[in-house]
């Protein structure tokens, strides 16, 4: 089990939350996360300031060595799949193979009509732009190539249909809904995507921590949390989206400590947060990558 943070870099300030989010990732690899990722706003919806995550994430990886480095995520509907390539090509060469790449058909109605993209459509969208960029990650003529990048690519997704569609292409899957509201499909569907997955399975769930909660209560509710058993990492963020930079560190701190976060946070399979999970099942319905 590894230990991750999102960020949403919001706040009124564009320049402060970019450089907040600097820190942040930072003072992270400092604790001992094994990775940070940032999230993909456009045009300021929920305050968030950072429309192209990737190339702030280019200037985290010179500040940084170690942590891997994701987005959480791009809204692949809206990308031109070579330009999305390239861009990440760049970055993954830049930090020296750490680029997590995720992506999603992106929630965001006024994002769509932005960029003349049919919001209804997102999800096909989305889906058509993944295959290409996977056909020119699993190609060879790409500029920077990106060995690796590949087997690094994440599917945002809260519906069964899309755990299937990441697990036919062997991308890793980030989930965010609640897998024990009544009669939530999400730990049956992350069961299955183990059972399914082309290649190597990974799932990252992303929990947040309430505003005025002590993070300390994200750790509990992990325990119980029916997602944990599928859950090869655990992404913590703090609410709201906009707090200030001393709620951030004051969660990765605790959430580091918590997990024995040092020297390493995947020391969590050794501590509070054990995942036993049964062994794999045999099925394999879409052929390894």
């Amino acid at each position: 089990m590894k230990l991750g943070y999102l960020t949403h870099v919001a706040g009124a300030d564009p320049r402060r939350a970019y450089r907040q989010a600097i820190e942040l990732a930072v003072a992270a690899e400092d604790l001992g996360f094994d990775s940070f990722w940032l999230a993909q706003h456009h045009g300021g919806v929920f305050g968030g300031q950072l429309p192209s995550p990737l190339v702030l994430l280019a200037t985290i990886a010179e500040r940084t060595s170690t942590i891997r480095l994701g987005t959480a995520v791009v809204a692949a509907s809206l990308e031109d799949p070579m330009r999305l390539a390239e861009d990440a090509a760049v970055v993954d060469v830049l930090s020296g193979g750490r680029l997590e790449l995720g992506v999603g058909g992106g929630a965001d109605e006024a994002a769509s009509e932005a960029f003349g993209r049919d919001h209804a459509r997102r999800h096909e969208d989305c889906a058509a732009v993944v295959d290409e960029l996977c056909r020119l990650l699993d190609g060879t003529g790409l500029v920077p190539a990106a060995p690796g990048l590949r087997q690094r690519l994440w599917w945002a997704t809260g519906s069964s249909a899309g755990v299937e569609a990441a697990a036919q292409r062997g991308m890793g899957v980030i989930t965010g809904r609640p897998a024990d509201a009544p009669g939530s499909p999400v730990a049956a569907d992350l069961s299955r995507y183990w059972t399914r997955a082309a290649g190597d399975p990974r799932v990252a769930a992303f929990r947040s921590v309430g505003a005025g909660e002590a993070p300390i209560a994200l750790v509990d509710r992990w325990r119980r949390d029916p997602a944990r058993e599928w859950a090869s990492e655990l992404v913590a963020q703090s609410l709201p989206v906009d707090a200030e930079i001393g709620v951030h560190l004051a969660t990765l701190r605790s959430i580091g400590a918590a997990a024995g976060a040092a020297p390493a946070a995947s020391a969590v399979v050794d501590g509070l947060l054990r995942t036993v999970r049964a062994p794999r099942p045999v099925e394999r319905r879409y052929a390894g990558r």
